[in-house]
């Protein structure tokens, strides 16, 4: 037993040695190539630009190779550029106020209509209306397997709207694993119930701005030039639920049910197996005010946001309803908000702070000089970061994927229009949530090949076909949409 214990620490303590080796040599490279390709060659640019070149490549190295955390780039990112931008040539002796620009991205209204979206997630989570919607959607979708997968991807597209794809696709595993019991092993429908919260949770986030980070990313960097809360759903929703209704029909092409219909009612046996009902009001352990106030908070502030072209109130104004609503209350409390994903905010934050200083510093035009646009329409230069994005967040962070893009992108695209910038940079942002490919792809992807119902395989298959036909999809729409209104 003593010979067993010590050969696993010994296991344990090589596999440690061996992560810090990774890291240590990860970031070395990371760094020494960011330094050479950023220092050694001679640019046409201020050093400020070069400097800015350095950090890009740094970040997008140790992005790249996750040598550590995605969250500590971005403070990395802060960091480098308070000490080499904002102070010039490094003389801290002068006083200089420069550096005050890149923790500007903190306050960016932004991250508060981010901070909006978690709290409501909290919110829904701890009162559990989130498990309540989606048990009632699916307790009236009937048995027959067709309506079971409309049902799953429907109600996990729409909280992926309002709340982050990796918390509703842990939310539905709770409801999925009870009901794959029953269905047979020999049945390919038991994979398709799985891979119908992948779909929704992935696609879900493309239809509001805070339903995935790439689209917060996107709107910082367009600035004044951002659509409203409706117009980037009305730019965003149409393509994100043709791609999704077209998945549902592959995923019941590859995965037909043996069965023409589920025998056990698969609804109701979830709800035995946490004594709750479909009646809202006696789910247990929750106050039903609580429910009821977090309802009513929940469905104003969507109304809210929904209707901004009529009452002119601005997004991030309106998101100070559920944020002050459900602390108020005591809905969320200390704990609550020690549990948001913090780390995502950061990351966000870094990103628009290396947005600020790839403009600020000329770098964006810089990088547009390197591609020469003569020819180049609109839509090529669409086509073509829209599906580069797309194999780069296979094997990287979406989010990072977007940090590192958009800011030339939007350079690029300003080069050939003006006019047509926001439809660039939005269509390249969307085309970021069609990689789904792999299992690290995305976290749901991650959820539910834990849950060993799925193989990887079938994350390629369907992966594959969103990636073919997912950009195509957005950038068709959003080029009738600007024709349309333009």
């Amino acid at each position: 037993m003593l010979d067993t214990r010590r050969y696993l620490s010994q296991l344990i303590d090589e596999a440690y040695r061996l992560s810090q080796k990774y890291v240590f040599i990860s970031f070395s490279m990371s760094f020494l190539l960011a330094f050479s390709l950023a220092f050694i060659p001679t640019y046409a640019l201020e050093r400020d630009g070069v400097y800015t070149m350095f950090i890009l490549l740094f970040a997008a190295g140790l992005w790249t190779t996750e040598a550590i955390p995605a969250f500590a780039v971005s403070l990395l990112i802060i960091a480098l550029e308070i000490v080499l931008l904002g102070f010039p040539n490094l003389d801290f002796a002068t006083p200089s106020d420069n550096w005050k620009v890149y923790l500007q991205p903190w306050s960016s209204p932004l991250i508060f209509l981010f901070l909006a979206g978690f709290i409501m997630a909290a919110a829904a989570s701890k009162t559990k209306l989130d498990l309540w919607l989606a048990k009632t959607i699916l307790f009236y979708m009937g048995s027959k397997p067709h309506n079971i997968i409309t049902g799953l991807i429907g109600i996990t597209f729409v909280l992926s709207m309002f709340i982050s794809n990796t918390a509703t696709a842990a939310m539905m595993m709770t409801i999925l694993i009870p009901m794959s019991r029953n269905v047979n092993e020999s049945n390919p429908f038991k994979k398709s119930i799985f891979l119908a919260v992948v779909v929704g949770a992935n696609l879900g986030g493309m239809a509001t701005i805070i339903g995935t980070p790439p689209n917060a990313i996107a709107v910082g960097i367009l600035g004044e030039e951002a659509p409203s809360f409706i117009a980037w759903m009305v730019m965003a929703l149409p393509p994100a639920l043709a791609v999704t209704l077209i998945l549902r029909l592959v995923i019941l092409k590859l995965y037909p049910s043996n069965e023409p219909f589920i025998d056990i009612q698969m609804i109701k046996e979830v709800e035995r197996s946490d004594n709750s009902t479909k009646d809202f009001s006696k789910i247990p352990t929750v106050p039903s005010w609580k429910q009821y106030v977090t309802m009513i908070i929940f469905t104003l502030t969507v109304l809210m946001w929904l209707s901004g072209p009529l009452h002119h109130i601005p997004t991030t104004v309106v998101s100070l309803i559920p944020i002050i609503g459900f602390t108020l209350f005591g809905i969320i409390d200390a704990d609550d908000i020690a549990t948001i994903r913090w780390d995502v905010i950061i990351l966000i934050i870094g990103g628009l702070s290396l947005g600020l200083a790839v403009s600020k510093t000329g770098l964006d035009l810089w990088f547009a000089t390197l591609i020469s646009t003569d020819g180049l329409s609109i839509l090529l230069v669409m086509f073509i970061f829209s599906y580069l994005i797309v194999i780069i967040s296979n094997f990287m962070s979406n989010t990072a994927a977007a940090n590192i893009m958009l800011p030339i992108v939007i350079a690029i695209a300003i080069t050939i229009s003006e006019h047509s910038t926001q439809m660039v940079v939005v269509g390249v942002a969307l085309s970021a949530s069609f990689a789904m490919s792999l299992v690290v792809s995305t976290p749901p992807n991650a959820i539910v090949y834990a849950s060993n119902k799925v193989d990887s395989k079938d994350f390629l298959i369907l992966g594959a076909i969103t990636a073919l036909i997912g950009p195509v999809t957005v950038i068709t729409w959003l080029y009738c949409v600007d024709s349309i209104f333009s």
